[in-house]
């Protein structure tokens, strides 16, 4: 009988896991010199909404774009993509993350990730702000990207 018990209680947590493996989602942000509404140094979409467990794969138009996370829920949730090359990164931290192209972060090329729902998003807006006034174009679609949050 206790064999049974351990044995059931088993199959349920791997059942649990395969679950939730199976409901994580593939997401697609792209690194655009020039967007589809023709501006300049963007993210599109520049904002994603996921859920914990989902994956982003990050695709640059060239060879001059990255990703990387300058606003982070904790340090677990850093990252770096290499130089034109489509990189997937998996997200296990509810919360708001901010990315940046890093050599056209001045022109505004920044993107707002929600991770979970009902997420805080005052470390994200006061981590925009610190550095808002360096950035030189598409302030305002950051602006409208981090009203999302909700």
């Amino acid at each position: 009988m206790k064999i049974l018990k351990i044995v059931t209680l088993a199959i349920s947590c791997a059942l649990l896991f395969t679950a939730n493996v199976l409901q994580a989602k593939e997401h697609e942000m792209k690194l655009l010199t020039s967007g589809s509404d023709g501006k300049m140094m963007v993210f599109e979409p520049n904002f994603l909404k996921i859920a914990a467990g989902d994956t982003i794969n990050f695709v640059p138009s060239d060879p001059s774009h990255n990703a990387e996370s300058f606003s982070v829920p904790s340090d677990k949730s850093k990252f770096l993509t290499p130089y034109g090359k489509a990189t997937k990164i998996t997200f296990s931290e509810d919360g708001v993350v901010l990315v940046k192209c890093l050599p056209h972060f001045a022109l505004g090329m920044i993107a707002v990730i929600q991770v979970g729902d009902k997420v805080d998003k005052s470390k994200a807006v006061a981590d925009w702000n610190n550095v808002k006034a360096g950035v030189a174009m598409n302030k305002e679609a950051i602006d409208e990207a981090i009203a999302k949050i909700n």
